[in-house]
């Protein structure tokens, strides 16, 4: 069995990021010095490309060099209560809350003042088993830390929430190394990003009506929390998810591509643009030589689409498995939420003599939950693995887990300087499904999570008091 494309070009996207990318104004200008007619404008050629090295430089300094090293990250540990019956829409209607942290610079802000240019203000959701100790973790920008506690206390009153040191250095900062290693593997999508996951509104106990009240509710991240339960002394489990909140002005192709997908479901004619006497010329010639083209193969092919006409309207239209009607609601529904581009990311770390191979993949296991075979579904990338088959495999398996350990304690996304390739677009929906507070701590996770103990509350009003 031969090897696939991308395993036989390995090197190129290695020569592609460290030559290519970096170097191809050299490249470009050996070229030009070795053309005879090119060489004598070398003095023309040379300052313009030189000028895009220099915007990139700059930018870089005065975006990450000089605003982001001000930047103050706080990292806020949530104490849920041991029931949390409050539906889990609250947390979707968290993550539409802290959306319109937002921004986009003006050319002032971004020249001048140094600010991204592209959404400056992330932030992240996450877990961890702390050798089998369950946590919630926030991490924003000190200055959103107001929004955040006002989203989270409006709809979870009886929460608490601390402001912690950061988890991630209960660990030495370079790992893997003699005493520690480590495993991870960021999650992109199979499926083009308009595609939704399965959501919490499909966790329903499959008999009867749909039921309202959440302790019946199937709650998946129970298998997570039950997972990470089984840690023990000197393993870390660190569950990310990044998010970078965008507008269609940031990500302005995937809700086109998500009405083309509608568009290709419902079969419904696209929109093409006026053909060129030669096109038109080529498709006359087409059809009087093999005929109208036909939809299906053998004796089914038909020259127009299968139609019904609706009972009451009369109106013809499109025949649609249920399957394919499900699909397309939930790709409308998607398409109309707040979303964010999302880093995935679950890192095992442990003690090389505690070190356990079944506990690193229990993120993997998780994800299973919000697959179905007509929606998306969430898989690692392979670009980020620290894992390889073939060439310097020892080598290359340190570098990059060496990579990925140190983004997760920056909180950067997996190929970083590159902010936007390989993350998933998740809707408040989405992320709301994947991460939030149990609904019942049950199993292990009852003597490994920290729980509020007591509700809280304030006197009641008619409490009499000295004057």
């Amino acid at each position: 069995m031969g090897l696939k494309p991308s395993e036989r070009f390995f090197w190129w996207e290695w020569l592609d990021k460290m030559v290519l990318a970096a170097f191809w104004w050299v490249i470009l200008f050996i070229i030009i010095l070795w053309v005879p007619f090119l060489r004598v404008w070398w003095w023309i050629f040379l300052p313009v490309m030189l000028s895009t090295q220099l915007k990139t430089l700059y930018l870089w300094w005065i975006g990450w060099d000089f605003d982001y090293a001000k930047a103050k990250w706080v990292v806020l540990e949530v104490i849920p209560p041991k029931e949390v019956l409050i539906p889990i829409k609250a947390m979707e209607d968290v993550f539409a809350t802290v959306w319109p942290i937002y921004d986009s610079g003006n050319f002032r802000e971004v020249w001048c003042d140094g600010e991204l240019q592209w959404s400056p203000y992330w932030f992240s959701f996450e877990m961890a088993s702390i050798e089998g100790t369950i946590h919630f973790y926030l991490r924003f920008m000190r200055q959103n830390r107001g929004v955040v506690e006002t989203a989270l206390f409006g709809h979870y009153p009886d929460i608490e929430i601390h402001e912690v040191s950061d988890y991630t250095k209960l660990v030495p900062p370079t790992v893997p190394n003699e005493e520690w290693n480590m495993y991870g593997e960021d999650y992109i999508f199979a499926k083009p990003d308009a595609y939704p996951l399965r959501t919490y509104e499909k966790f329903f106990e499959p008999q009867g009506e749909r039921i309202s009240a959440e302790e019946k509710r199937i709650d998946p991240i129970s298998t997570l929390m039950e997972s990470m339960a089984r840690l023990g002394p000197g393993e870390h489990l660190w569950v990310q998810y990044i998010t970078y909140p965008v507008t269609d002005y940031d990500e302005p192709e995937w809700r086109k591509e998500g009405e083309k997908i509608i568009n290709e479901i419902a079969k419904r004619p696209q929109k093409k643009q006026e053909p060129t006497i030669w096109e038109d010329l080529v498709n006359i010639l087409g059809t009087v030589i093999r005929g109208p083209n036909k939809e299906g193969s053998g004796e089914s092919a038909k020259y127009s689409w299968p139609t019904e006409e609706d009972e009451e309207t009369g109106e013809r239209q499109i025949s649609l498995t249920p399957g394919e009607r499900d699909l397309i609601t939930e790709i409308e529904n998607k398409l109309k939420k707040p979303v964010f581009k999302t880093a995935l990311r679950a890192v095992y770390v442990a003690k090389r003599e505690n070190w356990k191979a079944s506990n690193r993949i229990a993120f993997r296991n998780y994800v299973a939950h919000f697959t179905l075979s007509n929606f998306n579904r969430l898989s690692w990338s392979n670009k980020t693995r620290p894992r390889v088959h073939y060439f310097l495999r020892e080598r290359r398996v340190f570098l990059r887990a060496r990579k990925m350990f140190r983004m997760a304690v920056l909180r950067f996304p997996s190929l970083f300087p590159d902010r936007r390739a390989e993350l998933p677009i998740l809707s408040t929906e989405e992320l709301a499904s994947m991460y939030h507070f149990p609904i019942k701590v049950v199993g292990m996770a009852v003597p490994a999570m920290k729980n509020i103990e007591s509700k809280k509350g304030g006197p009641p009003p008619n409490l009499p008091v000295d004057e």
